[in-house]
């Protein structure tokens, strides 16, 4: 089976202004092929937006890392330091400042079959391809 590749501009709907419970992705490191599964969810209290991130701990279990700010994860106001969620803070890091090369240079992201903006199963050929479904493409 072909890997589903994310287009590294196709992540910048990870930071739509809109609800999101989930988009769910692979992220593989080139230099040493270390893998992590997060779930990056967005929500808005207070008319602000949160980005929200799980990582995978076993076979669809995820754990909450924290939430993305100021370009790390922090958790009840402590900044997180785990492989994960360094990975997944470099990574938005990159797609917040909009270096799409750079992530293609150090990593592949691989998208599971959900979509990037709202997390639902993508089922057609080019919300598979692109990693986003026809309504949250438009």
């Amino acid at each position: 089976m072909a890997e589903k590749i994310i287009e590294a501009q196709n992540l910048q709907y990870l930071f739509r202004e809109k609800k999101n419970n989930g988009a769910e992705f692979t992220v593989k490191s080139l230099k040493t092929g270390k893998d992590f599964t997060f779930k990056v969810g967005r929500s808005e209290f207070k008319d602000r937006w949160y980005t929200h991130v799980k990582v995978e701990k076993g076979y669809d279990n995820f754990v909450r890392l924290g939430t993305f700010q100021n370009g790390q994860i922090m958790h009840q106001r402590e900044v997180v330091n785990t492989p994960a969620a360094e990975a997944i803070a470099w990574l938005l890091r990159q797609v917040h400042s909009r270096d799409y090369a750079k992530i293609r240079q150090n990593v592949k992201v691989m998208h599971t079959g959900a979509c990037l903006v709202c997390g639902k199963k993508l089922t057609d050929a080019v919300s598979i391809e692109t990693g986003i479904g026809p309504v949250c493409r438009s």
